[in-house]
C-alpha cells in the first residue's frame, strides 16, 4: 500500500479487507499499540491492543462469513499533521452458510496515526444508528421513556399473563374501594392443577395459565380489575356490578369462552374452574375483608362443584 494514501482511502481499504476479504493478518501491520475499541455490542469494548488481538482472534475462529459491501460514504477531519479522523457509514449483507441474506447498516469513527510506515488505527467507534429517535432529539429519549414504561409494566404485572401481579391488584382495588366503587369481587381457580401438571407436564400447566387468562381479558370490560395472584389463582373486581343476575351473565360469557378456548390445548378432558364471588357495595369495606370472602365462597364452590365448567358461590358480607 502506498504510503500517502488519504485516510479516506485507507479507510475503505481496512474495511473492505476485514468485511469483505476476512483479512486478519492485517493486525500487525496496520494497527497501532495504542488501539482501543468500542463495538455495537455491550461487550464489545477492547481498551488495549492484548484485548484487541484476543477478540480478534477469537471472532477469526469462531465465525466464518463474511460480508459484501453495497454502500459506503467518509469525511475525514485532520487533527494534527499526523493525527485524522474519519467517520463514515457502511451498508453491508452478510452472506451465510444458510443461505440467508442479512442487509446491515452502521457508523463508524476511526482515528488514524500517520507513521513513517504509513497510517496505523488508533481508535475505532462503531455505532448502529436507532430509528425511532427523532430528527429534533439529541440524545434518545423515547429510548428513557420505553425503557421506563417497560420497568414499572414489569413490576405492575405478571410476567406470564401480562394480568395484574398480585400487589398492583390489591394497590388498585384498594383505590377503587376508597372513591366508593362499588363491584364484584371474584376470586378463581383452576380445578385440578397439579394434575394438569403432573400428567401433561409444566409447559402444558403455563399454557393452561395463559390461555385462562386470555379468556378472562377477552370477557372483562376495560374499566374492570383482573389479576393473578399466585400459582392457579386470580382475583377480578367487576366495577359497578352488584346484582346476582350481572354475575350469572359475566359467568356465561367466560364459561363460553373458557370452553371454546381451551380445545387448543388438546388435553384429554375439560379444564373447569371454581369461582367465590361477594359484593363490595356500601363503602367502609376493606380490601382484607373481600379477599376473605371470596376466597370462602371459593372454598365452599370447590366443595360443592359439580360437571359444570364454572362452578360458583356468592356470599355477602
Amino acid at each position: 500500500m502506498e504510503r500517502n494514501i488519504s485516510a479516506d482511502d485507507f479507510c475503505r481499504f481496512i474495511w473492505k479487507s476485514y468485511l469483505e476479504e476476512r483479512r486478519y493478518d492485517l493486525v500487525n501491520e496496520f494497527v497501532s499499540e495504542k488501539i482501543s475499541v468500542i463495538g455495537t455490542g455491550a461487550h464489545e469494548v477492547e481498551r488495549n491492543l492484548e484485548e484487541f488481538i484476543a477478540s480478534f482472534t477469537e471472532e477469526s475462529n469462531s465465525w466464518n462469513g463474511r460480508f459484501v459491501i453495497r454502500d459506503q460514504w467518509y469525511q475525514t477531519t485532520e487533527l494534527s499533521d499526523s493525527h485524522s479522523l474519519v467517520m463514515g457509514e457502511l451498508v453491508v449483507r452478510e452472506d451465510t452458510d444458510e443461505g440467508i441474506l442479512y442487509d446491515m447498516c452502521f457508523r463508524f469513527t476511526v482515528v488514524l496515526e500517520q507513521t513513517e510506515s504509513g497510517w496505523k488505527i488508533v481508535h475505532i467507534h462503531q455505532s448502529v444508528a436507532d430509528p425511532n429517535q427523532a430528527s429534533d432529539e439529541f440524545f434518545p429519549n423515547h429510548m428513557v421513556e420505553k425503557t421506563h414504561t417497560q420497568i414499572v409494566y414489569n413490576l405492575r404485572h405478571d410476567s406470564l399473563t401480562g394480568l395484574l401481579n398480585r400487589l398492583y391488584f390489591k394497590e388498585t382495588c384498594e383505590r377503587f374501594l376508597a372513591d366508593g366503587t362499588g363491584g364484584a369481587f371474584l376470586m378463581i381457580d383452576i380445578d385440578w392443577f397439579k394434575k394438569i401438571n403432573d400428567q401433561y407436564g409444566h409447559p402444558a400447566g403455563d399454557r393452561t395459565l395463559i390461555s385462562f387468562s386470555e379468556s378472562l381479558k377477552s370477557v372483562v370490560s376495560p374499566k374492570d380489575l383482573t389479576g393473578r395472584i399466585g400459582g392457579d389463582e386470580f382475583t377480578l373486581f367487576l366495577a359497578d356490578i352488584n346484582e346476582k343476575s350481572e354475575i350469572e351473565d359475566f359467568l356465561v360469557m367466560l364459561k363460553s369462552d373458557w370452553e371454546e378456548r381451551q380445545k387448543a390445548l388438546e388435553m384429554h378432558d375439560k379444564i373447569s374452574v371454581s369461582a367465590g364471588i361477594t359484593f363490595a357495595s356500601g363503602g367502609n369495606v376493606s380490601y382484607e375483608a373481600l379477599l376473605n370472602k371470596a376466597d370462602q365462597a371459593l372454598y365452599l364452590a370447590k366443595k360443592n362443584r359439580d360437571n359444570e365448567l364454572v362452578h360458583w358461590e356468592l356470599l355477602l358480607r
